[in-house]
């Protein structure tokens, strides 16, 4: 079993090896994210937010985001097309896109995060690692996954973070291996729903 130190020390010396810089800022996020996984060429790198409170869970997603681009090529390099379509939009109130490239760029999204999910999720089963809260990170998932229907519908990102106590105990600690199931926003219930959209506010 891992400690949570040696699984990260063990995870930056791969993507070192890989030419990723590992940028683990003693901050509770960056420019409003936890952290990302980037692979543009010239700027690969590993991000993360470790005074966030759910660090750990993060730098273990994001990681898995580096095991999809080292693994499924494929799959990962198709999804960036449109997978900044709906932050793009988001992020920029003048710009106009169809709801046609919206919801390819969310369905996208989804596609992406939770493959991501069930990689953390294979990973933490196979190689347990020490105090791995895995009934909260599914909720999280949850919390996470749903999240993107509420950008879509709002236009715009939460304005406080999702993971929090408010919100995590109106979660399902079920993930669903169904990627259909997430794809349809009818599967959120309503008062997983209110305790997100409070966060929006």
């Amino acid at each position: 079993m891992d400690t949570k130190q040696s699984f990260i020390i063990k995870a930056v010396r791969e993507l070192l090896s890989h030419n990723f810089s590992v940028l683990l800022h003693n901050k509770t996020s960056i420019e409003g994210y936890g952290g990302w996984f980037g692979n543009d060429e010239g700027e690969e790198e590993f991000v993360v937010a470790m005074k966030h409170p759910m660090s750990f869970e993060i730098f273990i997603h994001e990681y898995c985001h580096f095991l999809q681009w080292k693994y499924d090529r494929d799959f990962w390099e198709s999804s960036t097309e449109y997978y900044d379509v709906l932050f793009d939009w988001i992020k920029n109130p003048q710009l106009e896109t169809s709801i046609e490239d919206l919801n390819r760029s969310l369905n996208t999204i989804l596609s992406l995060e939770h493959d991501c999910e069930k990689r953390v999720l294979k990973l933490v089963q196979n190689n347990p690692i020490e105090n791995f809260d895995t009934d909260k990170y599914k909720r999280a998932v949850n919390a996470y996954l749903w999240s993107y229907h509420l950008n879509l519908e709002l236009r715009k990102r939460p304005v406080n973070p999702i993971y929090s106590d408010r919100v995590l105990p109106y979660m399902s600690n079920i993930f669903v291996n169904d990627l259909s199931y997430y794809l349809d926003k009818n599967n959120l219930s309503h008062d997983a729903r209110n305790a997100l959209l409070a966060e929006y506010e």
